[in-house]
């Protein structure tokens, strides 16, 4: 199982959130389009949770259950039925089978990041063909029918913006849901909150805990004559360095990641509440910022003094 399961945790709401509001939406009581999605989803689980490890059988769950995914979409006017309802069951759920890479240890930043994106894109997706009109026919065919309407109109409403006309309609511009976008910052969350843990230039983890466990001993200024330092050497190390480790309740830099994270969500709480007021706000922090880096790139750096003596 992967270290980092916590991370899992945050992850995966958002998804899954998205992924039941369609289900229960276009879902009219055939059982495959649901078990299309459980198995794309328990598929990702067991792999993504170090259940399922050996690669033949990781890679060949993947490429079977994508090649029965791709069907709506290459042959959708011809396939009907049953298998079109798990067709598209594993499409919707498909978010879960890349979704361990937003957290695993061995994956690279961009890997972690497009893995989050490339969830999120289709979690907006499940959303908006919750607001096309429903058609006829099974779960399936309405959920692709919903799906072609959503990326034909946003298609054609790119090209309008481009073209210098008004579009008629954006589907992904006028999705909206609060509830999404607050467990998505939860994901996002998980994504970031890994990279501030400690670790050296080889990625191998460093000690920290979240309270202190030992209170830190007083500081001594002895410095050993068997170093062979200058004196004003011996003097400058006394003052600057503590002989024992350094012990925080938080990782370095958390603090600033935790306000990061507390003024996005308070900008996203005002943007929806009161998208006019809240560009004057966004125009005025940014200012605000600007003129606080510079001020702090400004001041001068202290002195170190009593190396060179």
């Amino acid at each position: 199982m992967t270290d980092r399961w916590w991370a899992a945790v945050l992850v995966y709401p958002a998804p899954l959130y998205a992924g039941l509001l369609a289900l229960d939406h276009f879902w009219t009581g055939e059982l495959l389009f649901p078990i299309g999605f459980c198995l794309a989803l328990g598929f990702g689980s067991l792999t993504g949770f170090g259940l399922v490890r050996r690669s033949i059988w990781v890679w060949g769950g993947r490429l079977g259950l994508v090649i029965v995914g791709l069907v709506p979409l290459a042959y959708g006017s011809f396939v009907a039925g049953d298998l079109l309802d798990l067709a598209t069951g594993i499409t919707l759920g498909a978010p879960f089978l890349w979704l361990e890479y937003a957290w695993r240890d061995n994956a690279s930043p961009g890997a972690r990041v497009l893995s989050l994106e490339l969830t999120l894109l289709v979690g907006i997706l499940a959303l908006a063909t919750i607001s096309v009109p429903s058609t006829t026919g099974s779960a399936g065919g309405q959920f692709l029918q919903a799906l072609e309407t959503v990326l034909s109109n946003q298609v054609h409403g790119v090209a309008a913006v481009l073209g210098g006309t008004a579009p008629a309609s954006m589907p992904l511009e006028t999705t909206l849901d609060v509830t999404y976008v607050g467990l998505g910052g939860l994901a996002f969350a998980g994504v970031v909150l890994p990279w501030a843990s400690p670790r050296t230039a080889l990625d191998e983890p460093l000690p920290w805990s979240w309270l202190r466990r030992h209170p830190p001993t007083a500081p001594s200024r002895h410095i050993s004559e068997e170093l062979g330092l200058r004196p004003g050497q011996r003097q400058a190390l006394a003052t600057r360095t503590l002989p024992h480790p350094p012990e925080a309740m938080l990782s370095p830099g958390f603090g600033a990641l935790l306000m990061a994270a507390v003024i996005v969500t308070g900008f996203l709480v005002l943007a929806v509440s009161a998208p006019s007021f809240a560009l004057l706000v966004l125009v005025l922090g940014t200012v605000g910022a600007v003129v606080a880096v510079a001020l702090v790139l400004s001041r001068r750096l202290a002195p170190l003094g009593g190396l060179s003596a």
